[in-house]
């Protein structure tokens, strides 16, 4: 961990992510010992994911002026244990969810006073959220974008807008000053968006291949594509299929490769992993030709089969993150809570998903209450399609955004049935 290294060296090290997570941690290092400081970490996320959920109902009630949404976001979010399943664990999920939470509450608290602090407020915890998962970054400009409007529909003065962007240019600023001093590089972000094990070795062009039609990459997992060539086990993906055939669709072959292109690239990756008898220069002639065929297949996915490559692909990956939870249910006590808490989790997504849908309107006319609906929409699009992830935890920093739009969905439902109720 970077953040251990400082601690204990001064060096920054590994530093190919951003380093929002030590905001907690690195402080907690110089403080206590590292199982003390993890331990606490864990306290201080699950204290943040506690005052997130009134925060998160606050900020609906704030935005529609309605208790009933109130009531419901509330309810809907309390009971909902599928965001806080990583809350006892140290990856950025928790912080993430929490951050990007407080900055929608402290956004619409300006629409209630105008004060400019909770424009600084809102943007700080917006550039945590940022450090912590760069891919949310281009949330600051729709956050700008919907500030400066609404100042200028109800003609006040334009500048405090400005004031919300002033924590990210001065982290970034900073984030980039440090990268420039080490690397005479600018890097406004993150150097790389993979392991530096995984960017200079075989497994970048695998995974880049495996993404070109669609497939899961997470290495750890039995049920990902990418498992059956990782580590030479066969896998059979739960459909029958003998140990050593290739468990891809045929529709992804190309002129440039075919099942058999793939068995054989699979027993190289074999020899390269696991084959002690190979010389230096054998392996690194291995490493090269396989580095070579998954990028020529790769190449020629996108020129051939151009529908697989940005359109199937997507609807792949939207698919699996959207509805393969199986990494998350895992952690469920017993049957009976997993199928509980797998419908549930399904019934708040497809309402979410519609809920998201009928805010489109408020999108449309650039309202604050659009972010509701944006966060949600833009997580769904940017994981899949832009950056080519299918994976089900990525998802859940825009839950509480979903739980909101599954709200609204309720409620409008209600509405167009019973149109002369007076709740509200």
């Amino acid at each position: 961990m970077p953040f251990e290294s400082l601690a204990r060296t001064g060096k920054f090290d590994p530093d190919f992510r951003m380093p929002g997570f030590g905001v907690l941690y690195y402080p907690l290092l110089l403080l206590f010992s590292k199982p003390t400081a993890c331990n606490i970490l864990i306290i201080i996320q699950l204290i943040m994911s506690s005052l997130s959920v009134y925060a998160l109902a606050l900020t609906v009630k704030k935005l529609f002026k309605n208790n009933t949404l109130f009531y419901l976001t509330f309810t809907i979010y309390t009971a909902s244990i599928y965001s806080s399943l990583l809350d006892p664990v140290l990856i950025s999920e928790s912080q993430t969810t929490s951050t990007l939470i407080f900055s929608a509450y402290f956004f619409t608290r300006y629409f209630d006073n105008y004060k400019p602090r909770e424009l600084i407020f809102s943007g700080a915890m917006l550039t945590w959220t940022s450090f912590l998962r760069p891919i949310f970054t281009p949330l600051l400009l729709f956050y700008f974008l919907l500030i400066l409007i609404a100042l200028f529909r109800s003609k006040k003065q334009i500048w405090p807008a400005f004031l919300f962007l002033i924590p990210f240019t001065l982290a970034d600023g900073a984030w980039m000053t440090r990268n420039y001093m080490h690397y005479k590089e600018v890097f406004p972000l993150t150097r790389t968006v993979y392991f530096p094990e995984i960017e200079h070795s075989h497994l970048k062009p695998m995974i880049e291949f495996t993404q070109s039609w669609g497939g899961a990459i997470w290495f750890v997992d039995p049920n990902a594509e990418i498992y059956w060539f990782s580590d030479g086990k066969p896998c059979t993906f739960h459909t029958g299929a003998k140990s050593d055939s290739v468990p891809f669709p045929s529709y992804i072959y190309t002129s440039q490769f075919n099942a058999d292109s793939l068995k054989s690239l699979k027993i190289m990756l074999y020899r390269l992993t696991k084959d002690s008898s190979l010389s230096s220069d054998q392996k690194i002639a291995f490493e090269r030709s396989i580095v070579e065929k998954f990028n020529r297949y790769t190449q020629s996915e996108k020129k051939e089969n151009p529908y697989v490559f940005y359109i199937k692909s997507s609807e792949k990956r939207m698919h699996d993150m959207l509805l393969s939870i199986h990494t998350v249910t895992k952690l469920y006590i017993n049957n009976f809570i997993t199928w509980f808490y797998t419908k549930y989790y399904f019934i708040v997504l497809g309402l979410g998903i519609i809920g998201s849908l009928l805010m489109l309107p408020f999108i449309f006319k650039a309202t604050p209450q659009s972010i509701l609906a944006i966060i949600p929409l833009f997580t769904i699009i940017i994981h899949p399609i832009i950056i080519r992830e299918n994976e089900n935890r990525y998802l859940i920093p825009a839950w509480p955004f979903l739980v909101i739009c599954a709200a609204y969905c309720l409620y409008w439902t209600y509405k167009k049935i019973f149109p002369s109720s007076n709740i509200e």
